[in-house]
């Protein structure tokens, strides 16, 4: 059984824009084996108040501020373009949170993932040590490791997805479209950036937005 999500399940909802659907102030950009913000292939452009992630190159932008509690909010909706090494894979992307400032840029930082993906929109993955206990089970630091989702809630190719991510006392939640479909507690990293992945495929982003909680 799924848990359908309403406003009412969070205190607060007063969200202010992550994203001025005219550049990309307040974030930077990180590209595999480059410099920050040297992003030369324009993997990341701002077109019609959406960020358009040509997926040509592995990497991210990330918020330069961090965040504790919140309740992060973005639609989502995937391009035509597929890029090595995923040509034949399913398209990929994902929202990285509980990224820390203490942490170096690379591919991929401590964080804890919202994963966007062909399918599997909502699976947790526990990058770089960081650590979960979902429905009961812990899941210990380790290397990198998939929690998940428990129902398919992507709309088809081309249309658009709502993705929420809630996280509060080491609680995480991610919602799609609407519909709880994964939960963790306990985590090991509670405050951090937030990253837009770059991972082989096109993907745009937009009404990119957050809440204090």
């Amino acid at each position: 059984m799924v848990a359908t999500y309403t406003c009412s399940s969070v205190k607060a909802q007063n969200f202010t824009s992550l994203f001025n659907g005219k550049d990309l102030s307040g974030w930077y950009t990180y590209i595999r084996n480059s410099p920050i913000d040297m992003d030369t292939a324009g993997v990341f452009t701002v077109e019609d108040k959406m960020v358009h992630v040509s997926g040509k190159y592995f990497g991210y932008i990330a918020t330069k501020q961090e965040y504790k509690s919140f309740h992060l909010s973005l639609e989502f909706k995937w391009g035509a373009a597929k890029h090595a090494p995923r040509q034949n894979r399913k398209r990929d992307s994902g929202i990285l949170y509980y990224f820390s400032s203490s942490t170096r840029d690379k591919i991929w930082p401590r964080s804890i993932e919202c994963q966007i993906q062909e399918g599997d929109c909502g699976d947790f993955w526990l990058v770089d040590s960081t650590s979960l206990t979902v429905n009961g089970k812990l899941y210990p630091p380790t290397n990198n490791q998939q929690v998940i989702k428990t129902s398919d809630q992507e709309k088809p190719y081309g249309e658009w997805n709502t993705i929420e991510v809630i996280c509060k006392d080491g609680k995480c939640t991610h919602i799609v479209n609407g519909v709880v479909v994964n939960e963790g507690t306990g985590a090991n990293v509670r405050e951090g950036k937030i990253a837009l992945q770059s991972e082989g495929a096109e993907i745009f982003y937009r009404n990119i937005k957050i809440a204090k909680l």
